[in-house]
């Protein structure tokens, strides 16, 4: 009994921090959807805004408030926010959301004390005698010291900034900027001491400012990645004109916006994070110095284009949702069509009513059917995996996409579409059965209905709720208008222009959802980004200069090619 209650004790003694860190609570994911909802402000996809505040709203009333002050002060700010969202402006948005932020912070640090004054006494030690060495050194103007107190500070900045960061966002973005901004001035080959020691005063004014408590307000700019983009075209434009010594400026000014940016990158590629923060000031170094210019202007090119392949992925239009809902829709009402025009010929136009009750069963099959993978995709899609789900579908659409126009090209022939059609209603009425009947037109209905949800799941993700429904709402419109037109000359359509149209519809949509979903998976470094510089970036056609989207698109078109040759062979 004695061992069995000094095992106990023991067990205690050793879970006890575990339940500790345990009862901490972890405000993860609400922070991420304030991010998130920032990040589609910029964009200005509200709809995309407006469900991300609904899930921070309703992700923050599952949080325990029991006995909080602070609790209230998220409230009110989530109340903000709902009214900003009401205006749909970007500025107030963002500062409501970035009140939301604040308020959360306050909030955990309340459910989750830590003692700040230690953590900051912790950074005065770490960065006091770096700081010090610093200073002798550029007041020697002793360049190569200098440059190895400045490695040894980065090294302690990367071990301490997440302190400052969670403490002071503003000193963090000051801060780092400043390390930027010194690397840049060592890295000159004709060294300006008298630069550096400013650089030097603001960057050690800045630590001793958070070290001593010091509140320091961030300033509430709309800078996004485009920002990025625009300060490195106009860096590479200087480049450009001959004067790499004009683009120094626009590379400092990269590093001043880039702490209000970093998180965008560091979500979405963490080796380009790195490599922005560590290689812009050694770029612009070696410009100032005209040093290897046209080597820095190609790397200033490939930044500019891999920040442009991160922004780049909401690429899908309204008329590209109007497009697959106005091809699918077509296919379905020429078979309806066809269907009723054979009955007329057959003389058993009194049957017409089972064709109409089997199309109807087929569109509240798909109805049904589009609400259950809804709701499915919905919940699949929630957090940092719904960029997978994204391409995966996106992938499956493409497969199917071909597969269906394989079938559109094989039927442009007139002869094979009479055929198709004799057979399937030849079997309805040889049986002599009005199920049989509605079950022909029922599955012409719902097979479109069902490739429709399907294609729809892989473009869902990368467009806003606004234009794929303003998009289905222009297909409906053309439909209806296609309907009374197939109904009184349905005896004259000409199937075979109309089908090689709708091939080749199906076929370019095919390309663009490839690529689009393929750069997805780029995106959660799923799969690898290999980029080709002189290819350009066209959002439009789904086209991304990466090896990894463009060799499976290659193959594609010659899957394409190969069939419809074969196709035509046939045909003769």
């Amino acid at each position: 009994m004695k061992k069995l209650g000094i095992l106990f004790l023991l067990m205690l003694y050793i879970l006890s921090p575990m339940q500790l860190v345990q009862a901490e609570e972890d405000y993860g994911e609400l922070f991420i959807s304030v991010g998130d909802a920032m990040m589609k402000t910029k964009a200005g996809d509200w709809e995309a805004v407006k469900a991300l505040a609904a899930q921070l709203h309703q992700d923050w009333e599952q949080v325990d408030q029991t006995d909080s002050k602070e609790a209230k002060h998220v409230e009110q700010a989530i109340a903000k926010m709902n009214r900003a969202l009401g205006k749909q402006q970007q500025e107030p948005m963002l500062a409501a959301l970035s009140d939301v932020s604040h308020a959360l912070v306050a909030f955990e640090k309340e459910q989750n004390p830590v003692d700040e004054e230690a953590q900051r006494q912790e950074v005065k030690a770490a960065f006091t005698p770096i700081l010090t060495n610093l200073k002798a050194a550029i007041e020697e103007e002793n360049a190569e010291e200098a440059y190895a107190q400045y490695q040894k500070f980065q090294t302690m900045w990367t071990r301490k900034e997440g302190i400052v960061r969670e403490q002071s966002i503003a000193y963090y973005g000051k801060i780092e900027t400043q390390t930027g901004f010194l690397r840049m001035a060592l890295m000159q080959e004709d060294k300006d001491f008298t630069q550096i020691r400013t650089i030097y005063d603001t960057l050690a004014d800045a630590v001793q400012e958070f070290v001593s408590g010091k509140e320091l307000k961030v300033e509430n700019k709309n800078y996004s990645l485009q920002t990025l983009i625009d300060l490195l075209e106009k860096a590479d434009g200087a480049v450009e004109d001959q004067q790499p010594k004009a683009a120094v400026p626009f590379l400092q000014e990269f590093l001043t916006v880039w702490p209000s940016v970093e998180g965008d990158v560091r979500t979405r590629n963490g080796s380009l994070y790195t490599e922005l923060e560590s290689n812009i000031p050694v770029i612009a170094g070696k410009l100032s110095s005209g040093t290897d210019v046209k080597e820095q202007q190609k790397k200033i090119k490939q930044y500019k284009q891999s920040i442009e392949l991160l922004q780049e992925k909401t690429s899908y239009t309204i008329w590209d949702a109007a497009l697959i809902m106005l091809r699918e829709g077509l296919e379905a009402l020429l078979i309806v069509t066809a269907l009723i025009a054979f009955l007329r010929k057959a003389n058993a136009s009194d049957q017409q009513k089972w064709i109409w009750l089997g199309a109807f069963a087929g569109i509240i099959m798909s109805i049904a059917a589009a609400a259950f993978i809804n709701m499915t995709f919905s919940a699949a899609a929630a957090g940092a995996n719904r960029e997978v789900i994204e391409g995966v579908t996106g992938i499956v659409a493409v497969v199917m996409m071909i597969g269906v126009g394989v079938w559109l090209h094989q039927k442009s022939n007139m002869k094979a579409w009479n055929q198709y059609i004799q057979k399937q209603m030849g079997m309805a009425l040889s049986t002599g059965s009005i199920v049989s009947m509605a079950f022909v037109s029922f599955l012409s209905i719902f097979r479109e209905g069902a490739e429709t949800i399907i294609f729809y799941m892989g473009m869902a993700p990368s467009i806003s709720t606004g234009k794929l429904l303003a998009g289905i709402a222009i297909a409906v419109v053309i439909l209806a208008a296609f309907a009374l037109l197939f109904l009184r000359y349905s005896t004259k359509i000409a199937i075979g222009p109309f089908f090689k149209a709708a091939t080749i519809l199906i076929y370019f949509l095919a390309f663009k959802i490839l690529g689009v979903s393929i750069h997805a998976l780029q995106i959660t470094n799923q799969v690898s980004t290999t980029q080709i510089q002189p290819l350009p970036l066209m959002g439009w056609l789904g086209f991304y200069p990466t090896w990894e989207t463009v060799i499976p698109q290659v193959i594609l078109v010659i899957i394409i090619l190969v069939t419809a040759i074969r196709i035509e062979k046939k045909g003769k």
